[in-house]
């Protein structure tokens, strides 16, 4: 019974295995249409719109791997402080069995041979020449045990020193890696600068901005309608986490900032149907709550964009990126890292651009997070 019980258990966890990966496969293959669809509509008819979304790209794989390097060699520090203290207690463990062995011969030589001999010739007290010639057989067995935990503590310590002298050696090329891609990213946003300067002047110059970002607007939203039906019966794994609608009013903010545009406040094309948030370079940005990564691509008009479907037709939207750190497919939880804050898309000054929608519609996100204070979030 117990045995058959088992049996349908691990079958029902097999079978839901299975339906996830076949989930993730054919979500994949969903938003892979969407994209050629997407890239079908965004022709770039310029040069530098060209060059910008390769430079976008280019600096986001350069900020993925060196995060990836970053915590490799995290790792590799705690590696060293770890072995390091194992070499320090080993060297103190044999300076102290050394000292205890030490002491043990001298006591030995100070006794001497003879003092043994003499005892087996005296035949006056043999109860106490047997105690003591145990006595002396323990004290030879604690010395071989001494000698025995010394040799294997040297031998621990040359093992600790050799493995210690790997990870400095690794730590130090990784070292040199990074400084390489640190100075590949640096050269990838001097790039972005020059490109995003020649797209605006183009702009001004062809008197075409109202009209480009109207287009952006449009082209989004054309794609939250493809995302929307090819997610729409690939169910969210709820599992414990709160539902997304339960939670208004107490998401985190996705990141610490400024907030320079409110929900609703006019631009050039209209209103802002989310808001920007002025934010450093670089600085991690995090989802606001349980879901699945749906899109982690270039869009023109919002640089590197990454989606989240949390279930029930909400979404949450994250632009003008740096770096993109989670790929279509991927579950996150609330906090998890999923990109970087950036200029991609020929923004000028870093900050994020933070959505919600239900149903394709904006809301307020500031309804949806916890309150703002004295301009800052998060």
């Amino acid at each position: 019974m117990l045995f058959g019980l088992m049996g349908w258990v691990l079958g029902v966890q097999a079978s839901e295995a299975s339906d996830k990966k076949q989930q993730l496969e054919q979500l994949r293959e969903r938003m892979l249409k969407v994209e050629k669809n997407i890239a079908s509509t965004q022709s770039l008819k310029t040069v530098e719109q060209k060059e910008l979304r390769k430079v976008d790209k280019s600096l986001s794989e350069s900020s993925r791997q060196l995060r990836q390097i970053k915590a490799l060699l995290l790792l590799k520090q705690k590696n060293v402080q770890r072995l390091r203290k194992q070499s320090l207690a080993l060297s103190k463990d044999i300076k102290q069995q050394k000292g205890f062995l030490a002491a043990q011969l001298k006591a030995a030589y100070l006794m001497g041979k003879q003092q043994r001999i003499k005892m087996l010739l005296n035949q006056q007290e043999p109860a106490r020449v047997n105690r003591m010639l145990q006595y002396y057989g323990y004290l030879n067995q604690v010395r071989l045990d001494n000698v025995r935990v010394l040799d294997k503590k040297i031998a621990d310590l040359a093992e600790v020193q050799l493995a210690l002298d790997l990870e400095l050696k690794e730590q130090a090329s990784m070292v040199t890696v990074k400084q390489h891609q640190q100075a590949s990213l640096q050269a990838s946003k001097e790039r972005q600068k020059t490109v995003v300067a020649n797209l605006s002047k183009n702009l001004l110059s062809s008197a075409s901005e109202l009209t480009v970002l109207k287009e952006n607007e449009k082209r989004l939203n054309h794609l939250l309608q493809n995302i929307y039906v090819a997610v729409n019966d690939i169910p969210i794994n709820k599992q414990k986490n709160k539902p997304f609608i339960k939670q208004k009013g107490q998401l985190q903010w996705p990141v610490k900032g400024t907030l320079l545009k409110k929900f609703g406040s006019v631009k050039k094309s209209g209103r802002y149907d989310g808001v920007l948030i002025k934010a450093n370079e670089g600085v991690e940005i995090k989802s606001i709550s349980y879901g699945r990564v749906v899109y982690a691509d270039w869009l023109r008009g919002y640089g590197l964009l990454i989606i989240i479907d949390h279930g029930a037709n909400y979404l949450s939207l994250y632009a003008f990126n740096e770096g993109l750190y989670k790929d279509v497919g991927d579950w996150v939880a609330a906090g998890d890292v999923i990109a970087s804050v950036g200029l991609s898309g020929g923004q000028k000054t870093p900050g994020l651009y933070f959505g919600i929608r239900k149903n394709g519609k904006p809301v307020n996100p500031t309804r949806w997070c916890r309150k703002v204070k004295n301009g800052r979030v998060g």
